[in-house]
Parts: C-alpha cells; sequence; structure tokens
C-alpha cells in the first residue's frame, strides 16, 4: 500500500500543494480538527492527530489561506501557488479569550465533524467547566450529556451508545487499547483531564480506521508537552488529588507526566476503627515528543492504573476485586514530500482483572480474567487532490487470554491468574476514500476486512457515509456500517459485584456482528452561533453472548458450554441543539430509544430489554459566564427507569408450603424515573503567580431520591385475635446519593 500510494503521490506531482502543522502558540501542542480552507475555492482540509494537513491539485494562483479553530483566533494568510510548488507552513493559533467562553462542543463544525457522521470533538476545556462529584471532573460522565449516550447508574462510568453495551465500545488512548477505563467501581474513568488533549466520540458510524467493535469509539489523545517552559497543573479533591506537569528537555524533546491518586483508604482509616471497606486506585500517564527532523517525529505514550477494593473478613461476606490496566506505544510519524502521511506503532496492552466473593450462606465465586495483547500498526494518509483524501492501515495484533471462573471452593487453589487459556491472532486492513464530489456532495467510502485465527473467521465491513447540503446552512447526512466483534464480555447477573470476563470468539462462539443505519440533517443559525442536529438510527446485532440460566463453573469445564447466543437490535432519534458563542451558552440532548435482546434460551425466547434500556433521556446543560473570574455551570439530567427482574406476585402451592415468588419476564419491571440537578460554581483567582480556580458543586440540588435498586422487605406483626405472626411485604427501595455539597481546588502555573 505504501508503495502504491508513493507511486500515486510522484504521478500527481505536477500540481501545487499546500501542507503543514498547526499548533497551538507558546505551548506547541498540536491543534486537533482545525479548519483549513482556501477562501472562495471550496477546497479545504482538517488537521489530522498530529495536526498536519495538506491541500493538493491547486491551479497557479494566488489563494487567501484561512485556519480556524474552537477558542483560537482566526489565521489568515496570502499565498502564491505556482506550478509543481509545494509549499510548507508552521502555523501558530493564538488563544482567543472571548472563544474560551463559549460551549466548544461541536457536532457539526464547518469543515471537520461535518465530513463525519455521529461524531462529537469535546475539547477539555467544557469538561473542566461541568459539575462533578467531590471536584472530580470526568471525560466518560461528560459523554453521557450527549444525546445517544446512557449511564446505567450513579457509579458507573460506562457508556451505553445506540442499544450497546460498553464492552463494544472501543476505547483508545493515544491509539493504546484500554479494556476496562473505569476507577472506583465506575464512578470515574481512567483519563485524568489535565493530561487530554481532545476527545472524539464516533457513536456508530464509524470510519474504516477503527475497528474491533460493535457500537462506538473513544478516541483520547494525550497532551504532548510545551515547547517554550515547563507548565503544570494539579488539583485537591474531596476524594483524590492529581498532579501534571510538562515541558521542553531541550529544543528537540518534549514530555509530559501526569499521576492521580484517591485516598479513600486513608479517610476510612481515619474515621473508623473497625474494619470497612477498603478502596484505593491510583494512575499515571506519560508521553515524549521528539523531534527527528522536519518530517519525522517519535513518540512514545504509557499507561498504568490499578484499583484495588475488598471488604475485611468478618461473620457475614466478604469479597476483593482488583483489576488494572497498563498500556505502552512506540510511534513513529514520517512525511513523504507533502502528501503521504505515515504512522508505524508498536502497542502493549495488558488488563487484568480478579474477583473472590464469599457471601453469608458460605457460597463463593471466583474470576480471573486478562487479554494481554502485543500490536503492530501501520497507517498512511494520502492528500491525492483536493477531491481525494486516501487513508489505509494494517495491523496484526496477538492476544493472550486468562478467563476462568469457579463456584468450587475445592477449586480454588488451582487458580493460576498467568496462565493462560486462550490465544488469537487477529489481522485487519482498511482502506477509505475521503472524495468531494463536489460543493454539495461528500462521500466517505472505504471498508475494513477482518480475519481472527480462532475459528478461521475472515469478514468484511463495508464503511459508507455521505453528505449533501441542500444550501448554506442545511446538510444531510447518512452512513451504512458493519462490524464485528471477536471479544465478549460477559457478566453473571445473579451476582451484584463485578465479576466481568472477557472471552474470544471459538469454532463454536462465533464473532458478534452488527449493521447500523443512520440518517440524519443539521442546521446553522445566526453565524454559527446556535446548531440544530437530528439523527435516526437503527441497529441489529447478532451472536451476543450471556451466561445460561444456572450456569456452572468450574476450572475443569469449558466456560464456553455456559455461554449462550442471541441476537440484538436497537432503533431511536437524537435531537441535539446548542448555542456555541456568547456569555451564555449551553446545549439540549433528547434521545427517544429502543433496546432489547432474543435469546432462544433465555426468557422462554421472548423478547427482552437489556437493564439499560432507556425510553427517554434529556440531558440540559447551562454555562453562564459572569465575569473572567465568575463562571456558573448548570446540568440537569432526566431518564426512564432502569428495567430489571423482580417479583410480581406470591404464591402457595399448600398451607404448609413455604410462601413463593413468582417473577415477572427477565427484566420486565422498571424503576422509577431518575432525574437530578447539578450545580457548580467556580472562582479564578491569582495566588503567588499561579493561577488558581476554586469550585463548588452541588450534586443532586434538590435532594430527589433516585431509585439505585428496588427491593421487598418483610415486616412481622403479632395478631392479637389469632395469636400468630402475620408477614407484610413492603417495597423499598435504595437511594445512593442524596444532596452532597463538595469543594475542588484546581491550579495551573
Amino acid at each position: 500500500m505504501l508503495v502504491l500510494l508513493l507511486v500515486l503521490a510522484k504521478g500527481a506531482s505536477a500540481q501545487g500543494v499546500i501542507s503543514g502543522t498547526v499548533q497551538e502558540a507558546g505551548s506547541g501542542e498540536a491543534v486537533i480538527g482545525a479548519n483549513v480552507v482556501l477562501d472562495g475555492t471550496g477546497k479545504g482540509a482538517a488537521t489530522n492527530r498530529y495536526g498536519y494537513f495538506a491541500i493538493a491539485g491547486l491551479q497557479p494562483a494566488t489563494y487567501t489561506l484561512r485556519i480556524s479553530a474552537v477558542g483560537y483566533r482566526t489565521y489568515t494568510k496570502d499565498i502564491r501557488v505556482a506550478n509543481s510548488d509545494e509549499i510548507r507552513l508552521d502555523v501558530d493559533l493564538e488563544e482567543s479569550v472571548i472563544e474560551l467562553g463559549a460551549v466548544s462542543i461541536e457536532a457539526d463544525r464547518e469543515e471537520s465533524t461535518a465530513r463525519r457522521v455521529s461524531a462529537v470533538d469535546l475539547p477539555v476545556e467544557q469538561i473542566l467547566r461541568l459539575p462533578s462529584l467531590g471536584g472530580e471532573v470526568d471525560i466518560f460522565r461528560a459523554l453521557q450529556l450527549l444525546p445517544g449516550v446512557q449511564e446505567s447508574s450513579e457509579i458507573s462510568s460506562g457508556l451505553y451508545i445506540r442499544g450497546g453495551s460498553p464492552d463494544q465500545n472501543l476505547v483508545l488512548l493515544d491509539r493504546m487499547v484500554l479494556y476496562n477505563p473505569s476507577h472506583l467501581g465506575g464512578f470515574l474513568s481512567t483519563f485524568n483531564a489535565d493530561a487530554i488533549n481532545n476527545v472524539t466520540l464516533i457513536k456508530g458510524a464509524m470510519p474504516a480506521e477503527y475497528g474491533g467493535r460493535l457500537s462506538s469509539v473513544v478516541d483520547v489523545t494525550m497532551r504532548e508537552g510545551g515547547r517554550d517552559r515547563i507548565r503544570g497543573a494539579g488539583g485537591i479533591s474531596m476524594i483524590d488529588s492529581r498532579l501534571t506537569i510538562d515541558g521542553p528537555i531541550n529544543d528537540d524533546v518534549t514530555f509530559m507526566i501526569s499521576g492521580r491518586r484517591v485516598y479513600l483508604d486513608w479517610l476510612v482509616d481515619l474515621m473508623s476503627d473497625e474494619g470497612s471497606l477498603n478502596y484505593y486506585f491510583y494512575d499515571l500517564v506519560a508521553k515524549t515528543n521528539i523531534r527527528l527532523g522536519e518530517n519525522d517525529r517519535l513518540f512514545f505514550s504509557g499507561f498504568f492504573g490499578r484499583d484495588v477494593m475488598g471488604e475485611p473478613f468478618d461473620d457475614d461476606d466478604e469479597f476483593n476485586i482488583s483489576w488494572g490496566n497498563s498500556a505502552g506505544n512506540l510511534r513513529w510519524t514520517h512525511i513523504f514530500g507533502s502528501k503521504l502521511f505515515t504512522s508505524v506503532s508498536a502497542v502493549v496492552s495488558d488488563y487484568r482483572f480478579s474477583s473472590e466473593i464469599e457471601e453469608w450462606d458460605e457460597s463463593r465465586f471466583k474470576t480471573v480474567s486478562g487479554i494481554l495483547d502485543y500490536s503492530l500498526r501501520g497507517e498512511a494518509e494520502y492528500f491525492h487532490s483536493a477531491e481525494h483524501t486516501f487513508k489505509a492501515g494494517l495491523e496484526s495484533t496477538i492476544h493472550t487470554f486468562t478467563s476462568e471462573a469457579s463456584s468450587n471452593q475445592g477449586e480454588f487453589e488451582e487458580f493460576d491468574p498467568h496462565l493462560p487459556t486462550h490465544r488469537g491472532t487477529e489481522l485487519s486492513l482498511f482502506l477509505q476514500d475521503e472524495w468531494t464530489v463536489n460543493e454539495r456532495l461528500r462521500l466517505q467510502l472505504g471498508g475494513r476486512g477482518f480475519y481472527f485465527d480462532r475459528g478461521n473467521y475472515l469478514r468484511f465491513e463495508p464503511r459508507l457515509a455521505g453528505f449533501y447540503t441542500l444550501d448554506n446552512e442545511i446538510t444531510l447526512k447518512a452512513a451504512f456500517i458493519g462490524a464485528n466483534q471477536f471479544l465478549h464480555l460477559v457478566t453473571r447477573n445473579d451476582i451484584s459485584l463485578p465479576t466481568d470476563m472477557w472471552f474470544p470468539s471459538t469454532a463454536s462462539l462465533p464473532p458478534s456482528y452488527a449493521l447500523q443505519y443512520v440518517l440524519g440533517a443539521s442546521r446553522d443559525f445566526h453565524d454559527g452561533m446556535y446548531s440544530v442536529s437530528l439523527e435516526g438510527y437503527y441497529k441489529t446485532m447478532n451472536n451476543l453472548l450471556e451466561f445460561r440460566d444456572n450456569a456452572y463453573f468450574s476450572i475443569f469445564a469449558p466456560l464456553e458450554r455456559e455461554l449462550t447466543g442471541g441476537d440484538g437490535r436497537g432503533y431511536g432519534v437524537e435531537l441535539f441543539v446548542q448555542k456555541r458563542k456568547g456569555s451564555f451558552t449551553g446545549w439540549l440532548g433528547y434521545t427517544l430509544a429502543w433496546t432489547d435482546r432474543t435469546f432462544p434460551e433465555l426468557n422462554g425466547g421472548k423478547r427482552f430489554p437489556p437493564r439499560y434500556d432507556r425510553r427517554h433521556d434529556i440531558s440540559l446543560v447551562l454555562n453562564y459566564r459572569l465575569s473572567d473570574r465568575w463562571e456558573f455551570t448548570g446540568v440537569w439530567v432526566y431518564g426512564t427507569g432502569q428495567a430489571f427482574t423482580f417479583p410480581v406476585a406470591q404464591y402457595q402451592l399448600d398451607v404448609n408450603d413455604p410462601v413463593k415468588f413468582l417473577y415477572s419476564d427477565r427484566n420486565g419491571y422498571r424503576l422509577p424515573s431518575y432525574h437530578r440537578l447539578d450545580l457548580n460554581f467556580s472562582y479564578a483567582f491569582n495566588w503567588f503567580g499561579w493561577d488558581w480556580k476554586a469550585s463548588i458543586n452541588l450534586y443532586n440540588t434538590y435532594n430527589h431520591m433516585n431509585p439505585f435498586a428496588q427491593y421487598l422487605d418483610s415486616d412481622w406483626n403479632w395478631d392479637p385475635v389469632t395469636g400468630q405472626e402475620t408477614r407484610t411485604l413492603k417495597l423499598k427501595q435504595i437511594t445512593l446519593f442524596p444532596l452532597l455539597p463538595t469543594f475542588g481546588l484546581s491550579f495551573t502555573f
């Protein structure tokens, strides 16, 4: 592929090319997704994840180059292009104080995201403004405020996107795959916002360069480190502390290192003499950027995180759960001429999860799950002309899986968490063309091929998207994609604590497959101040996995025999209305959605909703910048109650028999609706030469008793007439969080 693209580049060199990089003035951080256009020509480009762009196929003329990005002042320059000219620019964008006050989530940016369906770029500046519990901002919880994205509970940062489960989301940190990107039992994600440059969410209409998951992509890019001076950022909240430092090592090398540690275990020790829940986590990320020359860069990105949760041994029950991710990526980027951008990466990713649970009736359950990946990836982006931009790539991954579970206490000594139980090799190849047919019509044509050796599965995935502009304001969008997933995350539904196990496809367990159709329209008003987007989708999913009812777990019995397959579907409509500019900004997201599953061996073969099925989901975000120092943000969320299995009646076959419950269909009962208002007040000030921000957060401001779970409890009363005790069943509810005021303090230097 590389040789072919080089030949094409040589053959097309007779026309002019304007290329270069766009970076932030001062720090030198790459500006991702900046709009680069030649005024009056209809030709343009968007910077890639490294800040690089190229506009090729230019006839001799004088052009006005305009580069813009949210939060930066627009850059303009007149450029004279002659035959075969290859003009190279390095552009520094200055920050715009006025635009920084605006909400900068953009679902339909003029050039970059207008070429993608169901894509949202989420700048870190907006994440830092949102209310948070304990003063700790979270990327995944910010994504949950977007239409089409749902949360499962108050203590989960998992993303349920368009009918899919969290394991169907491809989560990338600097192109490193993270399998369980959450802390605190799912309450926080593993991403420290201070260390992040950009977050992109693609809710289903994935371009061909992404693969291996059914539902979505969360592509997170870390900061590279400033080139001008040492910088720092940190914060102290009620649950953890964090610190990030970046800067230059010399003229050609920059670094960034960031760490975070929760201290709930220390607080518990201080406040309690007796044993109670013990929990802590820590994570560390680092990145270096080495400039080898004008056309070459070498990057190293690393991540390490660990969670430990346990309950001391007592007379009732106990549990010990731990999980962690370790990953590293060594990347080399090279520019051939000005039209061909290449990247080669070597990635190692290691995920480990273990849990041991003992309940009051002395029943025990233990799981060990892990994935160790070695990947080699090569990608090329060829800017053939203003009409065509080609992308191609090849990736090979060697997977080593560990997946064991047992309910037999006598087998616990046989567990070896380092002994692999399955191995598999995955190969993938993609090719994509972004084709500007004319000023109104743009097409994204691509495909992805997959091979997985466990079962010799060879699959092809079509990736098609189109964009048609009716006039200067309305854009119609449509997409059709196919996606395969060779990894399955299966969980026991009868245990409330995490028992997640990753399991690969085998000859008897085929990979999951999904087809998704998307149709939408968007329009801007008043020079981009307001934006409205409406999208509808329909998705089918095949070969999904669940544990059988009454599954038997033993390390001497193949786990795949306890799994059963089924199908699923999801469909709905998403509305996104936002105000982008001014001191008062915000957005409204509304989702009307249906999700269901059909398993021949579950629920009598009848369709049932997964627990995270929600008919209505609303998010309202308002941000008001009172002055240069004071800022206010409010978030109100509403969601239809979750579905789960619950007793609906009781019966007794004989007067001497115990009373038994009659349960609903699988997930046939609904909790009451969920709604909550969160507020954030922040004040910026300068102290000892550092920039500080103090924030007060009100979680669940009007103290609504939201249901986390419901259960039946027995009340016994003495009947003086019969001289016997009578039992009355009452429905009771568990509420996790009432009104919680918290305080946070952050700083930069």
